[in-house]
């Protein structure tokens, strides 16, 4: 049985383990223990309790913030899911075509029994239907990626502010690393399908069938142009979108245990 937790269950949890890390804090802080790493440890672990704690109390603002940064960037979802299905049909559209060819290939050598030409076209169309079937794969891998960011951002936000409310920070940097890259990822990666479609020389293929020798060529010279549309392309994005998350993690997270926003106790 699948058990799925609501993003505000994860926070209650969030603020009953803050609560706890704030007291232990407390209790470091004000230990008579002359030792002033513990003092400091306890300081920490207070401030870092009533940053989780914002965090907590804000989490519907950030929701709403991410939402809202992601209509202004002209970004949505259901383009996503439109461009992505546009492409696995020009994907699909090639793919027959080339199995097409092969098959018209093949009836050809089985009834002549001879050796021709045509036989040295079998190799280049097998190999162009094998990489365009590992393509295929490789959207539905991008789209069930994107429908995971999609369902899950809140869970995952909600997570972020979990781990960082652990006890002497044990979660601290991971969790805003999931909380910053849930939300970079959330608002950008909608884009990937543009930048996808924008260079595929599937939008410019040519779907009538002329020549064998000719289409098999334009084939096999379409290869290099869609390792660039989806892979190289996708991992740069993605990349940049790391990069990007990495800058929003060193703020959420703070660098050195310090904190984005300056608390005095």
């Amino acid at each position: 049985m699948n058990v799925v937790y609501s993003p505000f269950e994860i926070l209650y949890l969030a603020i009953v383990i803050d609560s706890l890390s704030y007291s232990l804090g407390a209790i470091l802080y004000g230990s008579p223990i002359p030792v002033r790493a513990v003092k400091d440890m306890g300081y920490k672990m207070i401030l870092n309790s009533l940053y989780v704690a914002v965090l907590s109390n804000i989490f519907g603002f950030i929701i709403s913030l991410v939402n809202q940064l992601q209509t202004v960037l002209g970004v949505s979802w259901n383009v996503f899911y439109l461009d992505i299905g546009l492409l696995q049909v020009q994907m699909v559209t090639a793919l027959n075509m080339a199995k097409i060819i092969y098959v018209v290939i093949a009836t050809i050598l089985y009834y002549s029994r001879i050796s021709t030409i045509l036989s040295s076209f079998i190799t280049p169309i097998l190999q162009y239907i094998s990489f365009l079937t590992d393509l295929l794969i490789l959207l539905n891998f991008y789209m069930n990626l994107g429908a995971f960011i999609q369902t899950s951002y809140m869970l995952l936000i909600a997570i972020g502010v979990l781990l960082m409310s652990l006890p002497f920070q044990m979660g601290k940097g991971i969790g805003s690393l999931l909380i910053a890259f849930t939300i970079v990822f959330y608002i950008g990666f909608p884009l990937l399908p543009i930048l996808i479609s924008s260079t595929s020389p599937l939008q410019s293929q040519n779907l009538i069938f002329q020549d064998i020798a000719l289409q098999t060529e334009e084939f096999f010279g379409d290869i290099p142009a869609l390792s660039y549309s989806f892979i190289i392309v996708p991992l740069t994005y993605i990349g940049v979108l790391a990069g990007f998350s990495i800058v929003l993690e060193s703020f959420i997270g703070g660098y050195a245990g310090k904190l984005p926003i300056p608390i005095e106790i």
